[in-house]
């Protein structure tokens, strides 16, 4: 089988978001699709998967001319698609996710339980026979890795061909990664053709047999990915002729932490323990860890902590009583946090209407009052100093490639804010983001740090810490150790922080 996409244009108002592009999708590969946030990726294969109709185009099923007006009609032809942010139900056990909607029932009417149970074991069995989950516990209590199968699994409850996977490793450890690296490669000798969407370039190397990159809505190239290399891929996906700009390394030697923002001292929350932390205005402090080892924990703590169990909190040299999210946003505190569609956005939203969440205020003409002028004036600022490539600010967020969603996470705290926040902390920043706009949103710390903010980032990407901070305290087991400086990081040096023998 194989589904070909001919001279597809898809124009929303203001912008062309796919510019006649072509390209065929086999059962028999794993087929890469890279290129920046806004490259046209989401818009490629949401049209792949039934979610969207191309303004002109053609699309072909084993040369037979097809229209897939919605999700069902291109399940019922044998394509799936698992999203990046997720589509499961925490509360529900992950054998009632995997037949979600198709569950055994009785006279109709009553549900099968020991049936339901059953199927949904043999479904998992039948495709990755040698992983074991637990399918009796509620998904939101398995690890993400095993969430994400049990989304596989579902995708693939029908007679699935295609399975377009976006991100699907975005925010996984290194050991997990490998499992789903592992079930990714054995999928098209089931018969099952794979379409990959991932901002991890050596991930799109390893896994893929052809990869397609496309640049700003148009089709770069398809090519074999046997013999290609990281530099390559990002060429193709970046070339512009932009002229050098000053590293962030390069800005470092310049920056220097001014009057502490926060102290913290004797801190005990159920995940870590920290003894002292501070962290200056301008400066930009990293925290990093092993999957569990607290320091995630510990950035929200500084945000809200309603389980802190002991410690003193200084924000300006003033005691805070209470750490709860509603007072630090008063004091100067903003929270941008991971799993973005979860715990910042609303997909059928407008880019206006989420921007517009934290200070609603700002659009107002009067209290309790908004004026949509002066909301959508106010959301262009915004989206115009991040770069938000949308076709207008009533565009749903939801259909925002990743790097424009995260953006949109953080320009929340900036619509009406006026240089207020003082501390900005973010979790997994450039989740799920490809490398030109992890560029960006880098480059926008950064600014931010020069106008005078304390930045705080927990990251589980080495690189992005090493990027961006000018020292990094580091977790083991839940405990936080000593300071590493700038310039004297190094893969090693944090590895070795990480496994706590630098302690």
């Amino acid at each position: 089988m194989a589904i070909e996409l001919d001279d597809i244009i898809v124009d929303y108002p203001g912008t062309r978001a796919l510019d006649r592009v072509s390209v065929a999708f086999r059962t028999d590969e794993v087929h890469g699709l890279i290129g920046e946030n806004g490259a046209g990726k989401t818009t490629l294969v949401s049209i792949l998967g039934g979610g969207r109709l191309p303004t002109e185009g053609r699309m072909r099923l084993d040369g037979a001319e097809v229209r897939l007006a919605s999700p069902g009609e291109a399940l019922a032809r044998g394509i799936a698609h698992v999203s990046q942010e997720g589509s499961l139900v925490p509360g529900l056990t992950g054998a009632q996710n995997i037949l979600l909607g198709a569950e055994p029932r009785r006279l109709g009417v009553v549900v099968r339980r020991a049936a339901l149970r059953a199927q949904a074991q043999a479904m998992l069995a039948r495709w990755f026979p040698d992983l074991t989950i637990d399918l009796d516990r509620p998904v939101e209590t398995l690890p993400y890795a095993d969430q994400k199968i049990i989304e596989i699994v579902r995708a693939l409850r029908g007679d699935i061909r295609i399975l377009i996977l976006d991100e699907p490793t975005a925010t996984l450890p290194a050991r997990e990664k490998e499992r789903l690296w592992a079930i990714i490669r054995r999928l098209p000798a089931q018969g099952v053709g794979v379409v990959l969407i991932s901002h991890f370039l050596s991930e799109i190397l390893a896994l893929s047999d052809r990869i397609t990159v496309l640049r700003d809505g148009r089709l770069v190239r398809t090519f074999a990915a046997a013999g290609a290399t990281e530099g390559e891929l990002t060429a193709l996906m970046l070339q512009r002729g932009h002229g050098p700009t000053e590293s962030g390394v390069d800005r470092r030697r310049h920056r220097r932490a001014g009057d502490r923002v926060v102290e913290v001292s004797g801190w005990r929350i159920p995940e870590a323990q920290v003894g002292a932390f501070h962290i200056g205005a301008g400066e930009i402090v990293g925290l990093i860890g092993l999957t569990g080892s607290g320091h995630f924990a510990f950035a929200r703590s500084l945000y809200d902590a309603p389980d802190l169990e002991a410690g003193t909190l200084r924000l300006g040299g003033e005691a805070v009583p209470r750490v709860a999210a509603h007072e630090m946003r008063r004091r100067g505190v903003a929270f941008i946090p991971d799993h973005r569609m979860i715990h910042s956005l609303i997909g059928d939203w407008s880019a206006r209407e989420n921007l517009a969440m934290v200070h609603p205020e700002a659009g107002a003409v009067a209290p309790g009052i908004l004026s949509p002028r002066r909301e959508t004036a106010e959301a262009r600022a915004v989206m115009q100093r991040l770069s938000v490539k949308a076709s207008s600010p009533e565009q749903a967020v939801g259909e925002l490639s990743g790097g424009n969603k995260q953006k949109i996470s953080i320009g929340k705290w900036l619509y009406g804010a006026g240089g207020r926040y003082r501390l900005m902390i973010f979790v997994e920043p450039t989740e799920g983001v490809d490398i030109g706009a992890k560029r960006e949103i880098h480059d926008l710390l950064r600014r931010l740090a020069d106008d005078g903010a304390a930045i705080l980032v927990a990251s589980s990407d080495l690189i992005e810490i090493a990027d961006l901070a000018t020292r990094v305290v580091s977790f083991v087991n839940g405990q936080a150790l000593g300071d590493l400086e700038w310039p004297n990081f190094s893969e090693q040096s944090f590895i070795a922080a990480m496994s706590g023998a630098t302690a």
